[in-house]
């Protein structure tokens, strides 16, 4: 078609459809059509097969200005770019690319031509949104002719792009301060305390808390020796001087369980001895009665004279003697661990008794 257009010079018609009978004639088209030579009909040209094709096409629309045909691959993008950075005038507008060997492509043409025409359809008035999309990431752009980027690079400049364009600036929030927690009332924090102590759990562990303890003295105590503490059984009591004759001194009647009794009735002796204030009979304490010059037992009636005989009630025996001496420092020193009893003659015994001169 391109040869036989540069041969014959005449540009080829296609044949315009009847209009319909109740049409009204247009007289400006009938004119025009009127004052055109002509033209014989050019048959159309079949697809072309190669980049010959293609060549050649290019290359008969830059000799005789028929419009190219739309490019099916890479090599036609390339073609038109070459022909239209020669001097042709602006190319049609090629078709959507469909990989990214195309958008290459495209993109090192349109550098190399200083800029591509616009796309028909198209304005300068457009949506930035289609400006963004028109325009090739920064990333892309910048690369040298005739390298590619990573697919990494590639995406990273896309979601980069679409951030900046389409994610508004969020608002900060404002702080909300926390409010203060409110103090219980004076009442409910009485009523919460006595519910918790009053609780069946704490009132158990309580009790078998106390039961533990109690349980852990009573084995503490079992473990201890039975002891009595007494006091010691020697002791002194004073000088010979601090007891004069005929008297019956009650000073350790309470403290140490003794008379101390200075006379002369017995055997025409001038003694000093302790008696036992524990009654021969059951064991009661009997009281020194000093007017009536005797010991008599509350309890039963016993009665026993100064100097530790018994002569009324049913006391056995007389008075126990305990063991009195002078010690190294002139004192009378008691020793209640020696026991002398006169129905055994043990009465007699220097132990039982201190000489006063």
């Amino acid at each position: 078609m391109a040869r036989k257009q540069k041969a014959g010079g005449a540009e080829s018609t296609s044949p315009e459809p009847a209009p319909p009978a109740d049409a009204p004639a247009e007289p400006a088209a009938e004119a025009a059509t009127a004052a055109q030579p002509p033209v014989a009909p050019v048959a159309p040209a079949d697809k072309p097969k190669s980049t010959s094709d293609i060549l050649a096409a290019a290359r008969a629309q830059k000799a005789g200005g028929a419009a190219p045909a739309a490019p099916k691959s890479t090599t036609d993008i390339l073609a038109a770019a070459r022909a239209q950075k020669a001097g042709a005038g602006p190319a049609a507008p090629a078709a959507k690319p469909g990989s990214t060997a195309d958008i290459l492509a495209a993109a090192r043409a349109q550098k190399a031509a200083g800029g591509g025409a616009a796309q028909p359809g198209t304005s300068s008035a457009s949506s930035p949104a289609a400006a963004k999309k028109a325009a090739p990431p920064p990333e892309i752009a910048g690369l040298p002719a005739g390298s590619k980027p990573s697919v990494e690079a590639m995406l990273k400049a896309v979601r980069t792009g679409d951030a900046a364009a389409t994610e508004p600036p969020k608002p900060k929030l404002p702080v909300k301060a926390s409010a203060a927690p409110k103090p219980p009332a004076k009442g409910e924090s009485r009523r919460s305390f006595l519910d918790t102590v009053l609780s069946p759990f704490v009132i158990g562990f309580t009790a078998l808390a106390a039961w533990g303890a109690i349980g852990s003295l009573a084995a503490a105590r079992f473990m201890m020796p039975n002891t009595v503490l007494e006091l010691p059984s020697r002791f002194k009591i004073g000088s010979a001087s601090d007891y004069p004759l005929g008297m019956v001194s009650e000073k350790y009647k309470a403290s140490r369980g003794i008379w101390v009794v200075h006379t002369d009735t017995y055997d025409g002796r001038n003694i000093i001895y302790a008696l036992s204030t524990v009654c021969t009979h059951l064991g009661c304490t009997p009281n020194w009665l000093d007017a009536e010059q005797k010991f008599k037992c509350p309890c039963h009636g016993s009665g026993f004279y100064v100097n530790g005989i018994n002569f009324e009630g049913p006391a056995p025996r007389p008075l126990e003697r305990v063991g009195l001496r002078v010690s190294e420092d002139g004192q009378l020193e008691v020793d209640k661990s020696l026991k002398f009893q006169e129905e055994l003659g043990q009465w007699t015994d220097e132990k039982s008794f201190v000489q006063v001169s």
